[in-house]
């Protein structure tokens, strides 16, 4: 019995030592995200307010009343870890917490699913999360208080009847459009009218260098607009492997092989700060039917930011050229340019924010064919589609972590077709913990 207790002490004591080793190397988890609220208020058109003077657009019974809540809760989960060589890894867990689903479809469970590396060579990241043309991106909703100001969330609480580029933004960070969402979901009325993120997750390698000088790149690499999480998922059309990723190359208006990348610069001089980023993103078009060419995707955007004792400025022009549209369409006129001031002081800050845009209806018109066009069935127009907004907002940073805001934003849609036209505002107040 004695050899048999001190045998068991042994062994427990070898486990205790061995498994202090294990955690000693296990890389650190760290808990966090954010949970916020917001009260909006908004009138516009197609609400239909007679008390606004202006000729309602939705039936009596469809009437909307103005104000509304909205929450967001996140949960992140980071994993961070450094081996005995210097090597950087982990990962990182962004779990959807909501009591509803996610209205910009970036996923069931989790916003976002990445692995990196990083040492002295630069930094890798495997899966889902925004690819080098979202974070190396500079334009005025990179300095907006409260929401984001015009890249904000004014779009959950505002309406549209037609297809508008109503955030500064490319093609895939801007999110399925008109017969591209209709395509992936297989509800034809499944159009993003004001934009969402429903592509930011999509799976990729991303790779950026290290700074030098100021300098940086970054580049991602995509397979195509549907390859999603496990995969799993049907889609107009296709009847691929179900348990196993789509892989087929037929979807209207989306695209295959995507890079997207950009090179940005950040520097301090005094008192000064300044910021410069050039990014794109492209690919090539997938075929819906045989004998049906569509051109590539091919977008950019450059924006730059200055700073100074609490100022910035920024500023940035986007282009969509053709991306993705039917060949005989030559829709190239899709484009969009932003400025902005804000001003930060202690606890305060404050902006001002502006986005003047054009979408150019020849380019949904081809992916939907004859059922219609900028998210109107059988409206029969491919002319333009024209946008401005602008927004200001405030926050307070009443704790750590404690931060409550206010947001106005004014928004004008001018449509190809004019009923189609509206406008009118939106105002959000809300506050914002993160942990």
């Amino acid at each position: 019995m004695k050899k048999i207790l001190l045998g068991t002490t042994t062994l427990i004591g070898a486990a205790t030592l061995f498994a202090g080793a294990a955690f000693a190397e296990t890389p650190k988890v760290t808990v966090g995200g954010y949970a916020n609220f917001e009260a909006g208020y908004m009138d516009d058109d197609i609400r239909g307010a007679s008390s606004a003077g202006h000729t309602p657009t939705l039936g009596t019974a469809a009437r909307q009343r103005p104000q509304a809540f909205r929450s967001d809760t996140q949960v992140d989960v980071k994993i961070d870890g450094k081996n005995d060589a210097g090597l950087g890894y982990g990962g990182e867990i962004d779990l959807l917490a909501d009591t509803s689903a996610d209205v910009q479809n970036r996923g069931v469970n989790s916003s976002k699913t990445f692995i990196y590396t990083d040492g002295g060579w630069g930094r890798f990241e495997l899966g889902s999360n925004v690819g080098a043309d979202g974070t190396m991106k500079v334009d005025a909703g990179t300095i907006a208080r409260a929401t984001g100001g015009i890249n904000g969330d004014w779009t959950y609480f505002g309406n549209a009847s037609s297809q508008f580029l109503a955030m500064s933004s490319l093609p895939l960070a801007y999110g399925y459009i008109g017969g591209e969402a209709a395509n992936v979901t297989g509800a034809a009325s499944a159009n993003n009218l004001t934009g969402d993120h429903s592509e930011e997750n999509i799976s990729k390698v991303t790779y950026y260098t290290p700074r030098f000088y100021g300098v940086q790149v970054g580049v991602s690499y995509l397979p195509d607009e549907t390859n999603r999480g496990q995969g799993r998922g049907s889609f107009v059309g296709v009847v691929p492997n179900p348990s196993g990723p789509d892989r087929t190359n037929r979807h209207a208006g989306l695209a295959q092989n995507i890079w997207t990348g950009g090179v940005n610069y950040d520097n301090k001089f005094g008192d000064f700060g300044f910021t410069a980023a050039a990014t794109g993103e492209w690919g090539n078009a997938e075929v819906q039917t045989p004998g049906v060419k569509y051109e590539n995707l091919a977008a950019w955007n450059a924006g730059a930011k200055l700073t100074y004792m609490g100022w910035s400025f920024a500023g940035s022009y986007g282009d969509w050229g053709n991306s993705n549209s039917v060949s005989t369409a030559q829709s190239k006129d899709t484009w969009y340019w932003d400025v902005g001031v804000a001003y930060e002081y202690g606890p305060f800050g404050a902006s001002v924010t502006y986005l003047n845009s054009q979408f150019d209806c020849g380019k949904l018109a081809s992916v939907l064919g004859s059922t219609g066009n900028c998210g109107t069935a059988g409206a029969g127009s491919t002319g333009k589609n024209k946008f401005y907004s602008v927004s200001g907002g405030v926050d307070y940073k009443l704790a750590p972590g404690l931060t409550p805001y206010a947001e106005f934003t004014y928004y004008d849609q001018n449509a190809a077709v004019s009923v189609n036209d509206n406008k009118g505002y939106v105002g959000i107040v809300g506050t914002q913990l993160n942990f």
